[in-house]
């Protein structure tokens, strides 16, 4: 059932898709890599067509008829190609997915309006995904049937079915075994001096090498269940196998070389308080809170604006008053005023409501420097941006202070009226290049952060913040990762994180490899 051409294939696909690993490290395009992702999808598309002739025991005297079949149907084969990996980026796209992610060019206006309505694009995005996942489901024998005309029968749904649970399967394994070496590389760190770098090593290689066998049972799996053949014991050739695993386990030490060596990783982080909270001890955005965080010295205490019904400028997270003052009210219904004389409840600790022009003063009593979140609704009055620029842009300069929003109208216009600022992008998720909404330092959510969108950050000589990590695992992997700053609700957890031996916690830097292919 297997040939040494197979193999060879296989050999070929596992060097293209560990060169563009290496090769999509750093920011930014190269010839040579467009040229290994064009010979990376020519390759897929000739070896999955010899994968389905072999599974199907369909006579192929030379490798050449397969190429032949793929150039006769390379159209579809692009449609096919481009379905699987629309399919497989939220599943990490074999390790690929946030290097080519951060190298997406989508025009700011787009990035801004998918940032402002996340919600109902991901609900799209969503139901685009389950479409095409369905298509795939249901019409992909049919459709395979056409590229491989040899084939005389599609596959049952059942035989999908069993292909994809088997898959998914096999990939429970391995991220179970994953977890397992994850779990050895904390031990070594907590009781051996020595030796750290490599058991991660290793373990970095072991886990590659099961990713690489998984990957390749699992296509084989579903492509079975696209021809409709009936399960057949395997014939194996031992020499193609063992020069198969010879060649992963020479390209699986230069992709492991590269994890250990990559730069920055443990670097010296900002250390920056959430809201101006450590671990609920007072009410979030509140002059009590900032007088007490500031015992502990945050590089920055970062906090939220929004527009009061008088265009002046109240503390406060969110667009509704319901959660912590009980009263369903928006800061757009109130003026300032009004809105000072209410009191807050959170986690035991109450407060007032505090306005900006007391919440700064106080910060600069304290020579506390701020990180200002100024929030926008569609309610927000027209020049609300300019306005808050003229009044105190000036004066946070003089302050140190900064400012930042998931808002790129706030973030561009800022820019353009007060220069001299230091105004950052937030992003909700990340999914474009950096460079397409250019600002002078990004808060990258932490979920979907990586060290490519940290490295596209830095190539643009913009600082990579990262919120809101809390727990200690959380924090550990964002400070392996090399972030320049951290956001979170747990100062304290925080700074201790970042005082330990980074050799002692390699596994954070394994943690993160596994990350990147799920």
């Amino acid at each position: 059932m297997t040939s040494p051409g197979l193999f060879r294939g296989w050999g070929l696909l596992i060097l293209e898709f560990s060169g563009l690993r290496l090769l999509a490290t750093r920011p930014g395009w190269s010839v040579a890599l467009v040229l290994v992702l064009v010979a990376t999808l020519v390759t897929s598309a000739v070896q999955l067509t010899q994968l389905a002739l072999t599974l199907a025991n369909v006579p192929v005297s030379d490798r050449r008829v397969s190429y032949r079949l793929a150039a006769q149907h390379w159209v579809t084969w692009c449609g096919v190609l481009v379905a699987v990996a629309i399919l497989t980026v939220p599943w990490g796209l074999w390790g690929l997915g946030s290097r080519f992610l951060v190298r997406l060019p989508v025009p700011a206006s787009w990035v801004n309006f998918v940032g402002l309505n996340r919600r109902p694009v991901l609900m799209v995005a969503a139901v685009v995904y389950f479409l095409i996942a369905g298509i795939v489901l249901l019409r992909g024998p049919h459709y395979f049937r056409r590229l491989t005309p040899q084939l005389t029968q599609p596959g049952s749904i059942w035989q999908m079915v069993t292909g994809l649970v088997t898959g998914g399967g096999l990939t429970l394994l391995w991220l179970g075994a994953s977890e397992l070496l994850v779990a050895v590389n904390v031990w070594v760190g907590q009781v051996m001096q020595a030796g750290r770098r490599v058991v991660a090593s290793t373990s970095l290689w072991l886990i590659l090498m099961g990713f690489t066998l998984v990957a390749i049972l699992t296509v084989i799996t579903i492509i079975w269940s696209w021809t409709g053949q009936q399960p057949q014991r395997a014939s194996y050739y031992r020499r193609p196998i063992w020069r198969l695993a010879i060649v992963a386990g020479v390209i699986g030490l230069a992709v492991v070389g590269q994890t250990m060596t990559q730069t920055p990783q443990f670097t010296t982080a900002t250390l920056i308080s959430h809201r101006g909270v450590d671990h609920h001890q007072a009410v979030q955005n509140s002059i009590t809170a900032l007088r007490l965080i500031h015992r502990q010295r945050p590089t920055y205490v970062e906090m939220d604006l929004h527009e009061t019904r008088d265009h002046q400028w109240v503390v406060l997270h969110d667009e509704n008053l319901q959660v912590l003052a009980k009263k369903r009210v928006t800061p757009h219904q109130l003026t300032l005023r009004q809105l000072q004389r209410l009191t807050l409840r959170e986690d035991g600790h109450q407060a007032k409501l505090a306005g900006w022009p007391a919440y700064l003063k106080t910060a600069e009593h304290l020579h506390q420097r701020l990180l200002v979140e100024i929030k926008t609704t569609p309610q927000d009055s027209r020049g609300m941006t300019r306005r808050f620029a003229r009044q105190y842009g000036t004066r946070l300069v003089r302050d140190h202070a900064a400012v930042h929003s998931l808002d790129y109208r706030v973030v561009r216009q800022l820019r353009e009226i007060a220069p001299q600022l230091k105004v950052g992008y937030i992003t909700p998720f990340n999914w474009v290049a950096p460079n397409v909404v250019p600002a002078d330092f990004y808060s990258f959510q932490r979920i979907s952060m990586s060290q490519q969108f940290l490295a596209a950050a830095h190539s643009t000589g913009a600082p990579a913040y990262v919120w809101t990590p809390d727990s200690h695992a959380a924090m550990t992997r964002t400070w392996a990762l090399g972030a320049d700053g951290q956001i979170t609700n747990e100062l304290t957890r925080l700074r201790a994180v970042t005082q330990q031996n980074p050799e002692a916690n390699w596994w954070a830097v394994v943690q993160n490899f596994i990350l990147s292919y799920v």
